[in-house]
C-alpha cells in the first residue's frame, strides 16, 4: 500500500511540473525596457520652411506586456518613459508693443532663427508581434501604436535667448509609431498625429502654419 501512495504522489507530482510547462508556454510576457534615438525630418506646409541643422529624438521607458494569444506571439503594451526633442528651423518669433506672438517663417539668412526643445512625459500603446516563446529570448517582433506624450517643457532658443513657449506650443499630442527588427536592433519610424503650434500662436494675424515631425532611428528594446 505505501509503495501505491508512493507512485501515486510521483505520478502526481510528474504532472503538475507538465502542467507548470505547459502552462510557462502559454500567454507569457515580454516586459521590456526601452532606449531609443532618432533624427526627426521636419516636414510643413509652408515652402520656404527649411530644418537648419539637425533635429533629434530620443526616448526611454519600460512596457508591460499583456497577452492576447494562447502561444504569446500576439500581445498589447502598455508603457511609460520620457522623451527629449529638439527640432532646429528657419522659424522665428515676434512680439509686438500689445504683446500679441507671431511665428513665421523666416526668408532672410540673417535672422536668427529658433530651435524648439521639448521634453515630455510618454504613454506608449501598441499591438506587438513576434515569433518568441518563453524559453527563446533571440526573436523577430513587428509593434505598431500610438503614444501620447505630455509636454511639459516646452522652450524656444536662439543665438541670443531661451525662454519658455508651453502658451505656444501643444501641451497635449498623440504620435503613431512602428518598430521592427531582430532581437536587441530596431528599425523605428513615428509621425505626429497632432498640431504642434497652438492657434493663438498667430494671433497678430500672421499666416496660420505647422510642423510635423518624421522621426527615423532605431530602438533597442531590453528584457
Amino acid at each position: 500500500m505505501l509503495y501505491f501512495f508512493l507512485f501515486i504522489g510521483l505520478f502526481s507530482h510528474g504532472s503538475l511540473l507538465a502542467q507548470d510547462e505547459t502552462l510557462a508556454d502559454t500567454f507569457y510576457r515580454e516586459d521590456q525596457i526601452y532606449l531609443g534615438v532618432s533624427f526627426a525630418v521636419l516636414l510643413s506646409d509652408q515652402p520656404d520652411f527649411k530644418p537648419q541643422g539637425l533635429s533629434r529624438h530620443f526616448q526611454f521607458g519600460v512596457v508591460r506586456d499583456i497577452p492576447l494569444s494562447e502561444n504569446g506571439q500576439f500581445a498589447l503594451g502598455v508603457g511609460l518613459g520620457m522623451s527629449f526633442e529638439r527640432y532646429n528651423t528657419n522659424v522665428i518669433r515676434t512680439n509686438d508693443f500689445n504683446s500679441n506672438i507671431s511665428y513665421t517663417v523666416s526668408r532672410n539668412l540673417e535672422d536668427n532663427p529658433f530651435l524648439f526643445s521639448l521634453q515630455s512625459l510618454d504613454l506608449p500603446l501598441s499591438i506587438r508581434w513576434r515569433n518568441s516563446s518563453s524559453k527563446d529570448y533571440v526573436f523577430w517582433r513587428i509593434y505598431g501604436g500610438v503614444s501620447f506624450q505630455w509636454n511639459y517643457r516646452i522652450y524656444a532658443k536662439n543665438e541670443n535667448m531661451s525662454f519658455s513657449v508651453s502658451k505656444d506650443i501643444q501641451n497635449i499630442g498623440a504620435t503613431t509609431h512602428l518598430s521592427f527588427g531582430y532581437n536587441t536592433w530596431n528599425f523605428y519610424i513615428a509621425y505626429k498625429l497632432t498640431p504642434f503650434f497652438n492657434p493663438i500662436s498667430f494671433s497678430n494675424g500672421a499666416t496660420p502654419f505647422d510642423i510635423s515631425p518624421l522621426k527615423i532611428g532605431l530602438i533597442f528594446y531590453i528584457l
